[in-house]
């Protein structure tokens, strides 16, 4: 981050980039009202809001995806209009977006200078030259790969830094980042921040959009805040707290009293002994009716694998699993379901929702024997539980019959829930149940993960967020190397006792 002394005389620059009363509305929603926003030549900004708050519908209107109905541009002091979004980045503009745009089959060379190849007067492309130039870029970006390779066989934060490699290709003075760690590790993340801060050497200004409070105070030297499509405060780095930015998003003090009891755990409901496959090595535990069995490690640890492998998406190559004492092999979900487990991936748009349903075909399509009478669904029925349930988990949704995919993540997320709490799922495990929601969201999911436990549900929470684990737990099992190499209490998890074990340093 740069010195106060620095961002003071910022004050006296011009900006880079500036929007002034930029409003845009689509039809019943006033997405943005009368927003400013400004940023400095090599300033990190970072942008910050809940879900809904007008944070992307900002971003589109700078690449040039949507055109404000009101309000002004202005770009090195000189106003402009941003047509489209190959206008964006002929003027020097580029989005990372957390779904990345590469070509997987294309190699890197021809992935970073995609729409710009350089070619001889007869058209044939100058392949030495542009592989030369991608290889000048990674190396500016700390990447040692050959341009030649194939963008599919790239890891995902490799293939991120290929998407600022573009952006520098088009000569783009202006990156906006749109949860850009939200798929890397601790380490990937720190090699995305050196990144950032030799791109700001260079003079980009980079905008940075992100749920992670914490890593907005990494990174950022200044950070504004929008609520409802409304500017609410723009705040120096330094000169702010969590807490502080937290009000400012929700608009109201958000204390996360969550509703964890001391009661006495129940019998084993669910019994994993010995399992082994490609990703994990022996693993052995119990879960316990009413408790919350926290799973915590690093991406890539092959906790990820775990709960697809408890449910019969990927196959277990020895081990056994008892459910209340009896053996059962899980061949397939439809058994998992059966038997009485629901689960829900970290990948929520691609394995959860169905994106073109509805919020109720969403939430009774895994139980539709349920709503059926002779072959016949029973469409009161399904309309009469969803109401119940949109009202029972606060899903906030104009209707019904809203497409899910229409909704904020935190709302798919509790469509999701509702899913598996129709039939009364006994058994429910859960992976990444925060990733990409809000902070207000966030809380409210918690408290709903603790509230189904306290009425007897066993619940194996699956996460890299360390606050997370901490704060929901009744009991935690840290992953490293597909093994489990601690087991600690709720009461004796600390930050730095799951990293170490996590990073098999206990």
């Amino acid at each position: 981050m740069e010195s106060e002394e620095n961002i003071s005389n910022k004050n006296k620059e011009e900006y880079k980039l500036e929007l002034k009363g930029i409003s845009k509305v689509f039809p019943g929603v006033k997405a943005l009202n009368r927003v400013s926003f400004n940023i400095y030549p090599r300033e990190v900004h970072a942008l910050i809001g809940e879900n809904g708050a007008g944070k992307s519908t900002m971003i589109k209107i700078i690449s040039g995806i949507y055109q404000p109905d009101e309000g002004e541009i202005f770009l090195n002091g000189e106003q402009i209009k941003i047509n489209s979004p190959i206008d964006s980045i002929a003027k020097g503009i580029k989005v990372v977006y957390q779904e990345l745009n590469l070509v997987p089959e294309l190699s890197v060379a021809e992935n970073i200078f995609l729409g710009g190849y350089p070619i001889k007067r007869v058209g044939i492309i100058k392949w030495g030259q542009m592989c030369k130039k991608a290889k000048d870029i990674l190396t500016l970006l700390g990447l040692d790969i050959d341009p030649k390779t194939k963008v599919g066989k790239l890891k995902i934060a490799e293939q991120q830094i290929i998407e600022i490699a573009r952006s520098l290709s088009h000569g783009s003075e202006v990156l906006i980042m749109d949860e850009p760690t939200s798929s890397l590790s601790a380490d990937e993340t720190y090699k995305l921040f050196k990144i950032i801060h030799n791109l700001r050497k260079t003079g980009v200004s980079v905008i940075y959009v992100s749920h992670k409070l914490e890593e907005v105070f990494r990174i950022a030297d200044r950070i504004t805040v929008l609520r409802d499509g409304k500017y609410i405060v723009t705040k120096n780095a330094k000169e702010t707290t969590v807490k502080e930015l937290i009000h400012y998003m929700v608009g109201y003090e958000l204390e996360e009293n969550l509703l964890k009891t001391n009661k006495k755990l129940g019998k084993p409901v669910l019994s994993v002994k010995n399992i082994n496959s490609m990703d994990v090595k022996d693993i052995s535990f119990d879960l316990h009716e009413g408790e919350i069995l926290g799973i915590f490690g690093l991406l890539g640890s092959g906790k990820e694998k775990l709960g697809k492998l408890i449910f019969g998406i990927e196959p277990i190559i020895s081990g056994e699993i008892f459910i209340n004492g009896e053996k059962i092999k899980i061949k397939s979900p439809s058994i998992a379901k059966y038997n009485g487990l629901g689960l829900l991936t970290e990948n929520r748009r691609e394995e959860g929702i169905i994106p073109e349903l509805s919020v109720k075909d969403n939430i009774t399509l895994a139980y539709l024997k349920d709503f059926a009478r002779g072959g016949w669904l029973l469409p009161n029925k399904e309309r009469k539980t969803t109401k119940s349930f949109i009202n029972r988990l606060n899903i906030k949704t104009s209707s019904i019959f809203t497409k899910i995919k229409n909704l904020s993540g935190g709302n798919q997320q509790k469509v999701i829930i509702a899913r598996w709490m129709v039939e009364k799922q006994k058994i429910l495990i859960i992976v990444e149940p925060t990733r990409g929601i809000d902070v207000g969201a966030k809380v409210e999911i918690h408290k709903l993960i603790i509230e189904m436990a306290n009425s007897g549900m066993a619940i194996i929470v699956i996460s890299s967020e360390v606050d997370e684990i901490k704060n929901i737990s009744d009991r935690v099992l840290i992953i490293y190397k597909g093994q489990i190499s601690k087991e600690i209490s709720s009461r004796e998890a600390t930050s730095k006792k799951l990293l170490e074990a996590a990073m098999g340093s206990m």
